[in-house]
């Protein structure tokens, strides 16, 4: 690969960045199709259920189908359903066709996402990949921000609401004509959805189906959530659910979005925000803890907008988007950290439980129809319990082995190589200025290895020569190592 990015790296920047603002900006059109089709809360979450179906329906054959016809016709048929789909739901004038082209839009954007985040590793050196999938990611949150403001200046300048997926369409059939142009990659890039034979055995699995269930109810509950800001605001607090302030006497006020259209773009903008400012409080805690704290605010962020006032509630939303941030991916990798193989499978099995982006905001429009929207909101706070549930049980799973922060996982292929656990191998720039608490926590490491195997000095950390005093401690060291060394393993 060369020394500099491809073209069609760029391109791709534009697509995540497209799919963001169709994927995120339902929140605000479902108030809009509820006024113009009158329909009740339910009717009108078959609109999340359609577009998320997809997820559930065609991410395993579209990572199958890839592995053989390569990424390129498939990228380029998720962008032509994704401008297609659109087009027609600015046409269309009757609900159920609303919801078929969504639909279709969520098979568009399925295939995309499907196909182009393994693209992406081979559009660059190969050590920049978690740091162009980062700004991928980043992209997808910038429009998912901007959706509600691109919406609220054409329903403010006088247009109707789909004028906005009008702009989608060109915006779409533009980023066709850009990949058609584009330079792919001559051979296929192998996906990682795994073999058809593979996901049996694996669906009865304990781990898989727990952690499974963990992205299927994440992702309902965050689509739940976003979903149903704008009318929570209307009902609950009396706001109107216009996106704009379309009587309002400046130009200026009438192209920005209300309250409740604004709290959903800070809802997916911190989202967005979380993703780029977690890293530093990752390394620091570790990904263990992380996710019991995210989880267990974005919980606690949930409960206080449904039961608080006007105020409480749009810091409430806000902050639960923030705290949402991390926990899809923490979910993801720590059920693929799980297993030594079988990822692809696993892989492709966790993206089809996004299919809770369907199955779960129907259900809030239902509850909300019969016991308002704060007891409709309890339906995703549930959710996220079983995330926060599922957090402190990795806890307990794992509990007695040191915490993994994750600037460590990059010296886990070398110490697999070594067949020593990776948190025991330490990092030689740390281990030149080592302060007082990485001192204890070496010598931690180092008693718990004495103990666990036989004395080899290339595995043995800090000064190479045993404590006699620390040896004294455990005479039957030789006698436990097997024990301990299976136990030390199976936290990998």
């Amino acid at each position: 690969m060369a020394n500099r990015p491809a073209p069609l790296l760029w391109v791709l920047f534009l697509a995540y960045f497209t799919f963001g603002m169709i994927t995120n900006v339902l929140g605000v059109v479902i108030p809009e199709v509820i006024k113009e089709y009158q329909l009740s809360l339910f009717a009108a979450g078959i609109l999340a259920f359609a577009f998320f179906l997809a997820y559930g329906l065609c991410s395993i054959p579209t990572g199958l189908l890839m592995d053989r016809v390569g990424p390129r016709p498939l990228v380029l048929l998720g962008v032509l359903l994704m401008g297609l789909g659109c087009l027609v739901v600015a046409w269309a004038r009757n609900y159920p066709l609303m919801v078929a082209m969504i639909f279709a839009v969520g098979v568009g954007v399925t295939v995309l996402q499907t196909a182009g985040n393994p693209l992406i590793q081979h559009l660059d050196r190969v050590e920049n990949y978690h740091r162009n999938l980062t700004l991928t990611i980043g992209f997808c949150g910038i429009g998912a921000f901007l959706g509600p403001f691109i919406l609220a200046f054409f329903t403010g300048t006088g247009r109707p609401w789909q004028t906005l997926y009008l702009f989608f369409a060109a915006l779409s059939f533009l980023l066709l004509i850009l990949l058609v142009f584009s330079g792919f990659p001559e051979r296929p890039v192998k996906s990682t959805a795994g073999e058809p034979q593979s996901y049996g055995k694996l669906l009865l699995h304990p781990i898989v189906i727990t952690y499974c269930l963990g992205i299927f109810f994440y992702v309902g509950a965050e689509v739940g959530t976003a979903s149903w800001i704008v009318k929570f605001f209307e009902r609950v607090h009396g706001l109107t659910a216009e996106v704009s302030h379309t009587e309002a006497a400046s130009l200026v006020r009438r192209v920005l979005p209300t309250l409740p259209a604004l709290v959903v773009a800070l809802f997916w903008g911190l989202q967005g925000t979380g993703r780029l400012v977690s890293g530093a409080l990752l390394n620091r805690l570790g990904s263990r803890r992380i996710l019991r704290l995210y989880s267990f605010l974005a919980l606690a962020s949930l409960l206080v907008a449904t039961f608080g006032s006007r105020g409480m509630t749009a810091v409430g939303f806000a902050a639960c988007g923030f705290f949402t941030s991390v926990l899809f991916t923490l979910v993801f990798s720590g059920t693929i950290n799980s297993f030594a193989e079988n990822q692809g499978a696993i892989s492709g099995l966790l993206c089809t439980a996004c299919v809770g982006g369907a199955i779960i905001p129907p259900i809030v429009g239902l509850v909300g129809d019969h016991f308002g929207l704060r007891a409709a909101m309890l339906v995703p706070a549930l959710c996220f319990g079983y995330v926060f549930g599922l957090a402190m049980l990795e806890g307990c799973r794992r509990a007695g082995q040191p915490e993994r922060p994750s600037r460590e996982i990059g010296d886990r292929a070398d110490a697999g190589r070594r067949g020593i656990p990776s948190q025991l191998r330490a990092s030689p720039q740390r281990d030149r200025k080592p302060n007082r608490a990485r001192r204890r926590q070496g010598e931690r490491h180092r008693d718990w290895h004495v103990r666990a195997r036989p004395a080899q000095p290339e595995d043995r950390l800090g000064d190479q020569s045993p404590q006699p005093s620390r040896l004294a401690k455990h005479p039957t060291r030789e006698n436990g190592a097997e024990e301990i060394r299976l136990a030390g393993q199976g936290g990998e």
